[in-house]
């Protein structure tokens, strides 16, 4: 078997030795390049000149008012009822991020089937909704 594909890298060379492909050897024929000249511009358009634009109002626009944000919802903060992993997402095949003793306070941001996406104040990952209490107030 080695053999024969031997034999035919060699045909293969060969074929491209004889064809051009592949040359070990620098050619010393000049490339012919075929100059572009540029051609003159053309003259552009005639446009109308524009009409000067009346002067911009003065007077202030009222800002409209800025409505406070809405309270903490009670609802997105958790405690997690165990020694519980955080993970880098919303699977148990992910990597573990850190472990929360039980009774972290943790901020749900975002729910992906079982799985809440929860942040702390110094780490964030994904831990299963089996894990969390809501936090009563």
């Amino acid at each position: 078997m080695r053999t024969a594909t031997a034999f035919f890298g060699a045909l293969l060379l060969v074929a491209a030795l004889g064809i051009g492909w592949w040359s070990p050897i620098e050619r010393t024929e000049p490339i012919e390049v075929s100059a572009i000249r540029p051609s003159a511009p053309e003259p552009a358009p005639s446009e109308p000149e524009p009409t000067p634009a009346a002067p911009a109002s003065t007077e202030p626009v009222p800002e409209e008012p800025v409505e406070n944000a809405e309270p903490e919802l009670q609802a997105d903060i958790f405690t997690t009822t165990a020694n519980v992993r955080l993970r880098s997402g919303p699977s148990s095949n992910f990597g573990i991020v850190w472990t929360a003793p039980a009774g972290t306070r943790v901020r749900s941001l975002q729910v992906d089937g079982n799985w809440h996406f929860v942040t702390t104040p110094d780490y964030e990952g994904w831990i299963y909704n089996r894990y969390l209490s809501a936090e009563a107030r």
